[in-house]
């Protein structure tokens, strides 16, 4: 084994962990976590052993079901359901029958004296689970006597009790044994020699700790402390202790107690009840209640928030809340996700959890048998929720950047119920957390994380909305039962990405258009129209101060108002007109007070005055907006004239399918980079091949899982999209999306493997054995092979469209003018470029790819090139580009380098790498500055990767 394989040391084949009681106490000052959990347990099942999750009911096959479920075709011919009486049946009881095989009852069940026989060691039969990094302070065994375990062991039962922890603080509580070794902690009862032995309920008290890593504090961008788990290598295990094995599946209830001003995002399953104070308050007339098996304080409003106090009323008496979440959804703990700050919270339009052609037929619909753990499934539509509910949360000062992105949300979610089905998760939060954010994206049950670099108005920042979107199916509601093999997670969500964006954009540009059809104002003595939208009192929107707008009434997020209340506090000019002329150009660079002033957030009370616009980089820094940042303004408004063009592109498909054939252009172009500068090891995605990596110790790992090199590297999503690409390619793209549905629907909710997907592609396509593809042969080229293979290349290694040509039009005419002033010589003041301007960031980053092949560019071409298309005003994936180009050619204006290592820290770790490549002493120094400043910020795989470049740590 090597250091950098994560142990999994749970003993989930002897016991598991069925529902979690968590109550967290962020302080802010100590940066730590006073927490309690109940933990409850039961024997592992036989089935469990063997890889099924039959806890009681046996519903599988031990030996036929793989067969069974991977019969694509056969099964979508014997299973339909309807709906009598209330509940769902079978319309062919002979199918049932099989799927739900007619035996005992207690046939799945662990066997009591089977496990005394076979689990009796020589030492205490233990509880071991995983952490790190946290302070035990007390392990006690809590008394079950008179309560229906049920409530909690089986996930069938609702988890909706707002008060279950107050009834489980008061039971009798007995010490046990336990020992806190680095990486788990073990819990046991004196002279216990079966598993039957140990407690059901288990509690234990402890501290979480300043260094622990699934934890990050920090202060957001305006300035104020925030906590948020970041996706760490080690997942949850410093937050609680838990059963970290990817099959070691569980639901959970969350009370976490804050000081008012804060906001609290978790992945529950519906927006939380809020308890004025603490929760353990409303002990004494609660604990009786659920003692007595009696209905107390069930969510009954589950899209909106709800108060309970002590004294009735809703009032804040105190200077604590407590929220609580639950979770329906059997998961692993790994999913749990949870951010908490001095931010805002504005609830969007809920959208249809199916697609509306399904609602006709609901109950003929074809339905497959459910083979998870028992819960309340989303694929039995008949009794699944009619609306998602949206939500995006934020720090204050970010509502400009934000309020585009999450316009799209509702498209792009409807889009992927389109594609995909049913929508999985019951809600759908979107939180914007600070730069320090190690990623672009996390995607959790009913939770989205995004770094504020994609947090634009730009289709980069969509798609990358898009591929999170797309995560609901494929890494939450199907899970990777090998750890190593994330393509069935980042693969099929990379692959997804460009159709749901596709079909979203669409449905987006059709809204604004008709938006902007309808609600229009002139600017006067132009004949462009703008729309205009912002706040009651903003010029130009309804009350405000245009006398001429009196008519215009549209809402916060892109469409016509219907009523709801307006929560916008600055105004947002968009452009929808063919026409640019000279006039609006040069009033718009003039930082005309009319066009060019937006109000800071919070009304404009705190905005410095002056004669152009406040710049947005105290977006970043969490200060008041000053006149020195007035140059980054103009970019983007200059930005916004550039792609003018490009809101006057009538989006279809075939331009969509040009734009995703240039994101695989350039996806191979990343892939190809990175496969020149990575290991063999770290190549492959299917790493383990089917076999699990046991030390001699007997302890399971996950290989590579604490390798640091490994969270940068995009082999898993990029290599798992071109085989997602190659096998639809053999097939067609529109037979292979169908498939895609199928294979959601026969595998939800459940852990798979590689060979899950692949022998679904091959039982529902069998012609392509004809071709000489099997599964042997995708697992040899696909799955087992480092490296690049052919096939990639020959899909994507060149391609030519209509949006490429435009790019080499632009590439020849720099390419040109490059040559030119070194054989000229001369110093021109000013250069008039006419090219036709780009529909798309990413033809711009595919123009950069090509710079980038050139030896050298020289300076006036890369100032005049940096004037042109607004560099600094562009999304990440551009701006990340244009610093690469000035490092390779020695650019003196190092300024938005500096600024992308500051304010882009998920993208910039590998610019450290180009900084020192190029050895030169004032990109050595500029390094080391901006390190210094963001060391502390970094998470640890990035500050061990940035210090080896920087010293060779």
């Amino acid at each position: 084994m090597s250091d950098q394989d994560l142990p999994l040391l749970s003993n989930i084949h002897q016991v598991r962990a069925r529902h979690y009681l968590i109550h967290l106490k962020p302080n802010f000052d100590t940066k730590t976590i006073q927490g309690k959990v109940y933990i409850f347990f039961e024997p592992t099942t036989s089935c469990e052993k063997r890889g099924k999750c039959c806890t009681r009911d046996c519903f599988c096959l031990n030996s036929e079901i793989e067969d069974f479920v991977n019969t694509s075709s056969d099964i979508s011919q014997q299973v339909t359901y309807k709906k009598e009486d209330g509940n769902l049946h079978n319309k062919k009881s002979d199918t049932v029958s099989k799927l739900h095989c007619n035996k005992d009852k207690g046939d799945c069940r662990a066997n009591k004296t089977d496990v005394k026989s076979k689990e009796v060691l020589d030492e205490e039969i233990k509880i071991v689970l995983d952490c790190c990094d946290i302070r035990v302070k007390s392990v006690a065994e809590v008394s079950c006597e008179n309560v229906d375990m049920l409530k909690y062991l089986n996930p069938n039962h609702p988890r909706e009790c707002s008060v279950a922890f107050n009834f489980w603080s008061y039971r009798k509580h007995l010490p046990l044994q336990y020992v806190v070794d680095p990486w788990c902690i073990k819990i046991w009862k004196e002279d216990s020699t079966s598993i039957e032995q140990l407690p059901q309920a288990v509690c234990i008290d402890y501290e979480t700790t300043p260094q622990g890593k699934s934890l990050f504090w920090r202060n957001d961008q305006d300035g104020n402390p925030c906590v948020f788990t970041p996706a760490a290598a080690i997942n949850n295990r410093s937050v609680l202790p838990c059963q970290d094995p990817p099959s070691a599946m569980a639901t959970w209830q969350a009370w976490v107690t804050v000081n008012k001003e804060y906001s609290v995002s978790l992945t529950g399953d519906y927006r939380p009840v809020k308890f004025v104070g603490c929760v353990e308050d409303y002990v004494e007339d609660i604990a009786s209640l659920h003692h007595l098996n009696k209905k107390c304080c069930t969510v009954s409003e589950r899209n909106s928030d709800i108060v309970f106090s002590r004294d009735g009323t809703d009032e804040w008496n105190t200077s604590t809340v407590c929220m609580y979440f639950y979770t329906t959804m059997v998961l692993p703990i790994a999913t749990i996700a949870i951010a908490i700050g001095k931010w805002k919270t504005e609830i969007l339009r809920t959208v249809h959890s199916k697609h509306f052609q399904e609602k006709k037929d609901e109950g003929e619909k074809i339905r497959y048998p459910c083979c998870h753990y028992e819960y309340p499934c989303h694929q039995k539509t008949l009794l699944w929720m009619n609306e998602i509910p949206l939500s995006v949360t934020y720090p204050p000062s970010c509502w400009a950047s934000v309020k585009p992105l999450i316009s799209f949300l509702p498209y792009a979610v409807e889009a992927a119920i389109h594609l995909l089905g049913v929508y999985p998760c019951c809600r759908l939060e979107l939180v914007i957390l600070p730069p320090c954010f190690g990623s672009l994206g996390l995607a959790s049950p009913n939770l989205i994380f995004l770094s504020p670099t994609v947090a634009i108005d730009d289709p980069a920042a969509y798609i990358r909305l898009s591929h999170e979107i797309s995560h609901a199916w494929f890494g939450i509601n199907i899970g990777a039962q090998d750890w190593t093999e994330e393509w069935l997670s980042e693969g099929f969500a990379t692959y997804m990405e460009d159709s749901i964006y596709a079909e979203a954009a669409m449905a987006y540009e059709k809204a604004r258009n008709t938006i902007s059809n309808q609600t229009v104002g002139k600017i006067p003595g132009n004949s462009s129209e703008l729309v205009w939208s912002g706040a009651e009192g903003s010029s130009g929107c309804e009350g405000g101060g245009n006398p001429n707008s009196s008519s215009f009434k549209i809402n916060d997020y892109g469409v016509v108002d219907h009523g709801h209340k307006s929560i916008v506090d600055s105004e947002v000019i968009c452009f929808h007109d063919n026409t640019e002329s000279d006039a609006m150009s040069k009033e718009l660079y003039s930082g005309s007070s009319d066009l060019h002033h937006t109000r800071a957030h919070g009304g404009g009370k705190d905005c410095i005055t002056c004669d152009k616009s406040p710049g947005i980089d105290s977006v970043f820094e969490g200060r008041k907006p000053v006149c020195d940042e007035n140059n980054r303004n103009s970019q983007i408004f200059k930005k916004n004239l550039y792609f003018i063009k490009s809101s006057s592109l009538k989006l279809n498909k075939e331009k969509l399918e040009e734009l995703s054939d240039v994101r695989a252009h350039i996806r191979y172009r990343t892939l190809a980079s990175e496969l020149e500068n990575s290991t063999d090891e770290l190549q492959t995605l299917r790493p383990m091949q089917g076999e699990n990596l046991v030390g001699i110790d007997g302890i399971n790992y996950v290989k590579n899982g604490l390798n640091p090199e490994k969270t940068f590297l995009q082999v898993h999503y990029l290599k798992g999209y071109f085989l997602l690409k190659f096998l639809s390619k053999l097939v067609g793209r529109a037979k292979f999306d169908a498939m895609m549905k199928h294979y959601v629907s026969v595998y939800h909710g459940q852990l798979v493997l590689s060979r899950h997907i692949l022998d679904n592609f091959i039982n529902t396509f069998p012609e392509v054995l004809e071709k000489g593809i099997t599964r042997k042969i995708l697992y040899n080229v696909w799955l087992h092979q480092p490296g690049l293979n052919t096939e990639i290349k020959e899909m994507y290694g060149n391609i030519n469209n209509d949006l490429v040509t435009e790019v080499r039009q632009h590439f020849h005419y720099w390419e040109k003018f490059n040559t030119s002033r070194k054989r000229s010589g001369m110093v021109v003041k000013k250069v008039k470029v006419q090219l036709e301007a780009f529909h798309f960031s990413d033809q711009l980053v595919l123009l950069l790819e090509y710079f980038l092949q050139l030896p050298k560019l020289y300076h006036k071409t890369l100032g005049e090139i940096n004037e042109y298309y607004s560099m600094a005003a562009q999304c990440g994936d551009v701006r990340h580009r244009w610093c690469e180009l000035i490092i390779k050619n020695n650019y003196k204006d190092l300024t938005e380098i500096e600024r992308f290592l500051l304010k882009d820290q998920s993208m910039g770790v590998y610019l450290y790498g180009e900084l020192m490549i190029s050895r030169k002493v004032k990109h050595k120094h500029l390094a080391e500055r901006v390190f210094a400043k963001t060391r502390k910020d970094m998470d640890e795989n990035a500050q061990l990767t940035v210090s080896a470049m920087l010293y060779g740590e």
